[in-house]
Formats: structure tokens, sequence, C-alpha cells
């Protein structure tokens, strides 16, 4: 059996690690789809014991309805991953008809030995390389089954020539704790370090976000520089031993593997600050940073007088970039780390960086349905932070304007005083280039998010969203390679290939996006929005039963559309039966529709997609004024003058409503108004061409003329018109 009391199972190769959700081969880190995690630990929790099919269906999937071939297909996956495929089974058993059993032997988890606090020794060169990339190419092998077949463009670090000699990527730092679960304290001291680093402006640092999955200690330091385009790299290992704490680092240059500087700390657990404030110092003057005034302040500043309160803030981060990277979206891990926080604050009321934390993770947790919207609480926290003029405080009080008020100016006031004070911090210069883009300012939005790329060479989001940008004025070629660039760097962004796919819908490249969405697999589409590019290709095929059959398996009234948010699945459905001539089930379709949709405006009175959904819906029944109605709501709330970015799909479900209720001439305005604009993911003239919601109208010489005159040439960011109120 696994070792549960330190949350690390190891067999073969293989070291399942708990706590980090993580599997590493040799060092090497295997990347898994959530509920290829959630089944192996099933399993290996189980090892040597019999879990019959429904027992293992409860654990992964509880309380949801799946098809056998959910498990069997992931169970097939993990046995590619783990090397397990000959005749004879080396760690998965199947037993035909009952189940399936873990049959690898299970080493016990040794406890990592107590380091002495001597200075690092110089770098070994004989050590095997455990870098990143060598866990990617690792991970594009044995998940071949499941990678998508393209041609990728990995990430073009800056050239030799242009790597800045203040340029660092601090590494994760090794816990060496007997207690694994000491885990987070060796990742929240690297994260304080590296954001104390990231407040120096001489300075060019990489985010924690890129150098997550890194080995502690990686054998080839030159390609790590390589990678990502820096000069020096900072390593690091943390041991907490009751009240005290010892730590180690050392400051390497990536371009020679010389050591320039290294300290071994020991010290009682209260003058943690000391540490934190000592590296960054000794880092900056090693690598002959100018401190500003202002930074060198903020370097000696301690978040607490209260050690306990700060292992308690250190807890809370450990579940909170879970959440906020990605890795989990379970509502138990948001809510373990808000209680931290809370318990920190509580212990120090005067806490301003735990409380600027709560109400960043509070407002994500609402925008992302994690939480019930408590944008009151989170906006209270800010005000409270910003008390104390700290950067995380006006990074927090911006996301509240932006996501709790959708005040873009006083959201972009708040993240430009944020990014005063962390000139390296890759989230804060995307929030200002996503702020730019709603604002239709999208060369800035560009610049931004290029600049973001630097920042945060491994993180696909800021590729995706210039490829969103790019495809939204239209330049679609250039949006399909940045695509393959997010791709480069995470192969199983279903998300991803679904924009990729319908940016080449929006091009007219049908064969490209049938080949694209061909390569993916359905299981990982966890969201539905694979399911809603396949339902988009089929639609604009003509083909109605298989616009049906991509919303067969699909079991949620919602599912994620790439540009509303979410549809409902019972629209797509009455649309489809609409287009095969099945008038009287579309009907009922539509009906469903609009009791959905009236259910959750109830809840969500700003639900611009549940009001868009619902004037489609009511259109389809014939109802004109109401329909004019719901889909005007969604145009009033978010203005296309306002947000030319998220706007332009519901201008585009408004002059659809029209078309549908028989008002061809406001349906042609709007129309011409968004071939005009940057709405590149919501109209082109392929689209115009092909799409059969425009068939109510596409006889009328007003139609036809506007198909003839829409350009389908790129929108200049410097000729971007300036959208008028609908």
């Amino acid at each position: 059996m696994g070792q549960e009391n330190n949350r690390i199972h190891r067999f073969g190769p293989f070291q399942l690690e708990v706590d980090e959700r993580r599997l590493v081969r040799d060092g090497v880190p295997v990347a898994l789809t959530v509920k290829q995690f959630d089944l192996l630990l099933a399993l290996v929790e189980s090892a040597g014991h019999l879990r019959s099919r429904d027992d293992l269906v409860g654990a992964v999937w509880p309380d949801t309805i799946v098809e056998e071939h959910s498990l069997t297909s992931r169970i097939s996956a993990l046995r590619k991953i783990l090397g397990d495929e000959g005749e004879t089974p080396r760690y998965i058993e199947t037993v035909r008809g009952r189940g399936y059993r873990f049959v690898a032997d299970m080493a016990p988890a040794t406890p990592l030995p107590v380091v002495s606090p001597q200075p690092a020794p110089a770098r070994a060169r004989a050590m095997p390389a455990k870098l990143l990339i060598g866990a990617f190419a690792l991970a594009l092998v044995v998940l071949g089954g499941l990678a998508w077949r393209n041609d990728r463009i990995a990430p073009a670090p800056p050239a030799a020539s242009e790597v800045s000699p203040r340029s660092i990527a601090v590494l994760p730092f090794a816990n060496l704790s007997s207690d694994p679960e000491n885990a987070y304290f060796a990742s929240g001291i690297q994260d304080m370090i590296l954001t104390k680093l990231a407040g120096i402006s001489d300075l060019r640092v990489i985010s924690r976000t890129s150098t997550r999955d890194i080995a502690s200690r990686p054998g080839d330091l030159r390609a790590i520089g390589r990678e990502f385009g820096v000069a020096t790299v900072l390593e690091g290992s943390v041991q907490k031993a009751g009240d005290h704490v010892l730590i180690n680092v050392q400051l390497i240059d990536a371009r020679t593997d010389a050591h320039l500087w290294a300290q071994a700390y020991t010290r009682p657990f209260d003058n943690i600050f000391e540490i934190e404030t000592d590296v960054a110092t000794r880092v900056a003057a090693a690598l002959q940073a100018t401190l500003q005034p202002a930074e060198a302040s903020r370097l000696a500043s301690a978040p607490t007088a209260d050690a306990q309160a700060y292992d308690l803030f250190l807890q809370a981060e450990y579940p909170a970039a879970q959440v906020e990277q990605g890795r989990s979206n379970a509502k138990d891990t948001f809510e373990r780390a808000a209680a931290l926080y809370r318990q920190a604050i509580a212990r120090d009321p005067d806490f301003a960086l735990a409380k600027a934390r709560l109400a960043f993770l509070e407002i994500y947790a609402a925008w992302f349905g994690l939480a019930a919207p408590d944008v009151a609480d989170a906006e209270r926290l800010a005000r409270e932070a910003l008390q104390s003029d700290l950067p995380q405080a006006h990074l927090a009080m911006g996301y509240v304007h932006y996501w709790g008020h959708w005040d873009y100016p006083a959201a972009l006031a708040e993240f430009e005083q944020a990014e005063r004070a962390l000139p390296s911090d890759a989230a804060v210069r995307g929030a200002i280039a996503f702020i730019h883009r709603r604002q239709g300012k999208f060369d800035d939005a560009l610049a931004g998010l290029a600049q973001a790329q630097l920042r945060d060479p491994r993180n696909p989001l800021w590729f995706t969203e210039r490829g969103n940008t790019l495809a939204q004025l239209r330049r679609y070629a250039e949006a399909e390679q940045e695509y393959n660039r997010a791709l480069a760097v995470d192969p199983h962004g279903y998300r991803v290939v679904a924009y990729k796919a319908l940016t080449h819908l929006c091009a007219g490249e049908i064969a490209a996006a049938r080949a694209t969405l061909a390569s993916a697999p359905s299981e990982i589409d966890s969201t539905g929005m694979l399911a809603v590019a396949r339902y988009r290709l089929a639609w604009l095929d003509r083909d109605a039963e298989g616009a049906l059959a991509t919303l067969a398996t699909s079991k949620d009234d919602w599912i994620e559309d790439p540009f509303m948010s979410s549809v409902p699945v019972s629209l797509l459905r009455a649309n489809a039966l609409a287009l095969k001539g099945d008038d009287d089930a579309a009907r009922a379709e539509y009906a469903r529709t609009v009791a959905l949709a009236e259910r959750a405006l109830q809840e969500q009175p700003r639900g611009f997609y549940v009001a868009s959904a619902l004037g489609l819906a009511r259109a389809g029944l014939g109802q004109r004024t109401e329909a004019i109605e719901a889909a005007r709501r969604a145009t009033d709330q978010l203005p296309f003058a306002a947000d030319v970015f998220s706007g332009a799909p519901y201008l585009n479900a408004l002059a659809e409503t029209y078309a549908r209720v028989g008002d061809a001439d406001s349906a042609i305005a709007l129309l011409r108004r968004l071939l005009d604009a940057p709405a590149g993911r919501s109209v082109s003239t392929a689209l115009l061409q092909r799409d059969p919601a425009w068939d109510r109208i596409r006889a009328l010489p007003a139609f036809e003329a506007l198909v003839r005159s829409g350009s389908a040439a790129p929108v200049p960011v410097a000729q971007t018109p300036t959208p008028t109120q609908p």
C-alpha cells in the first residue's frame, strides 16, 4: 500500500505526489489530466486490492453520470503513460467483468534527510539533465495517443546576444523537510523571494507559472537559460525543523555554470522575513541591479509581525495557487485556501497582504463559478489592504473593478499602479492588456501580451490570448501561429484546439478546421467547448444530423461557448432540428431553452449570454417583441461601444435575432457595423456566406451586397474604427 502519512506513493521509476498532484518519473514530471491523476490515485491507494468499475467511477466522477467508455479510455491512457502495454500487466491489471487492480510493488517512502546548513557545493557537471523541455518531450512520447497532431512552433526566447545580464529565473525550492506536508513552506518561500525580485525594475524575472514544473536542481542550466532567455538562475532548498528553518540558496550564471553567490541560513522561524529580504537584496547586488528608494523600502518590509499568521498565509498560498493556475477547479480547494487566509487575518488583523490575496481569490472564484459572488466582501478586503499601498492590493482592487463592476477605467488605473511596484509581473501586464483589448486598444493589447510572454514564456494563456486578439482583428493566419505556440507549451489545451478550429471556420478554411478537430480526442473536453466547435463545423456544413450527434453525450444544460461564456445545449439542438426540418421538435427545444434561460436570469441578472440565448430561443418560437427585448438586454448591459472585444458576439446575436423575426434591415445594419469593426471572431464574409443563421435574409439584394462588399482583409490596428452604441 502507498504511504498515506507523507502523501507520496512510489512504484517502479514513478513517484506519485498527492499534495502536488504530480506524477514524476525518474525526477521528470509526467503530464496527466485531472481525471487521469484522480483515477491513478484511486488505484494506487488501493494497491493489491480489486476495485470495481462502479467504485472507481464513484471515486473519480462523484455525483456524475458517465458512460463506461470514460473509465475504459482513461485506463488505456494511463497504461500508455506508465508504459504498461505488454501482455503481462506491470501496473494495472484488468479483472474481466469485475474491475481493475493496481499490481505494482509499492516501495515505502523514505524520509528526506536533514541537510546541515552549509553553503551549496559547486554543481556536478555530469548530473543528468532533468529540465522542463525534457519533461515536455517525454510527455509528447508517452501521451502520443492524446497529443494533438499539428505543427507546433515553440515559443522563441530572446536571442543569446539580447539576453540581459540582469535576468533571472527562480527555480522551485526543494523541500528537504522530513514531513512532505511542509511542501507549502518551500513553495511559499520561493514565491515570496521571486515576488521581491519582481519588484525591482532593473531586473527581468521569469514568472513562477513558467518555472513551476522544473526540477529543483535540473542538470543542464544552460538549457534552462536558453529556454527562458535568462542569464542567471536561483536554486534553493528549504527545511523546516521544529521552530527553526534551514535554507540554502545559490545564484548561478546559466551561460557558464559559474556560481555567482551562495549562502546557507539557519534561523528561528520568527526570522524568516530577514532571510527573504537578505536573499533578494544579495541577488540584486550580485546582478548589479540599481535599487530605487521605494524598491529598497519594499524589500526590507515584512508583511506581518506574527510568524504564525505568516505560516498560515503560506499554507493558504499553496491551494490558492492551485486554483489560480488552473490546476484545481474544486470548490473545496478554494474554500481551504480562503479559510487559511481568514485564520491568518484573525491572528493579525493588519495583515494587508493576506487581505489582498483573499480579495483576489474571492473575486476570481466568483468570476469562474467556484463560489457565489460576494463582490462586496472582496471589495472590503481590497480597500483595507490598500491602506498599506501594496501592489497586490492594487491588483485585487483592479479585478474587483474589472470582474465585479465591469468598470474598465477604474480597473486599469489600479493595474497600472500595481505594475509600478511589480514591473516584472506577467499577470499584472496581462491584466492591463486585457483591459486595453476590451477598450478597443488592440495595438496596446498585443504589445502587452507579448511582454507577458517574455516574462512568462511557458504559460499558454498569453499565446492563446494573443491568438484570440489577432483573430478578432481578422489576422487569422497570425492567430493560428499563436495557437500553435500555446499547444507547444500545453499539448492538452483543448480550449486552444477549439479556438484554432473556429478561427479556421472564420477564415473559410473548412478542411483545416475539420483536420484540427479530428486530431482532438473528445474525452478531455470537460467543459464542452470542443463539442461546440464540432457543432459549428457541422452547422456550417448544413449537416443537421452531424450537429445533433456532437451534442448526444452532453449531460449538462449549459456548455462552454468560446465567445459567449456558455450556451444552452437545448438551443443548439433546437437550431439543428430546425435545420433538419423537424419544426415540432425544434419548438420543444426552444421552449425548453426559454424556461432554462428565464430561471438563470433570476440568479444572474447580468447574464449577457443568458439574455442572448433567451432572445434567440424566443425568436425561434416566433415571439418577435419578446425576442428583441431579450437580445437587446444583453447589448444594453454590455454595449459594443464599452467593450469592443466581448461585446461583439452579443451584437451579432442581436443581428441574428432580428433576422429570425424578419427585421432584415436592422440585421443587415448591425452586420455591416460588425464587418467594419474588429469583430472577426463573430462576423466574417466567409461566415456570412455559409452560416444557415442568415438563410432568412440571404436572398435579399442588401444582404448579397453586404457579402460582396464585406472586406475579408485584416483590420489594421491603427485604423480600428471606434464602435458606437447599438
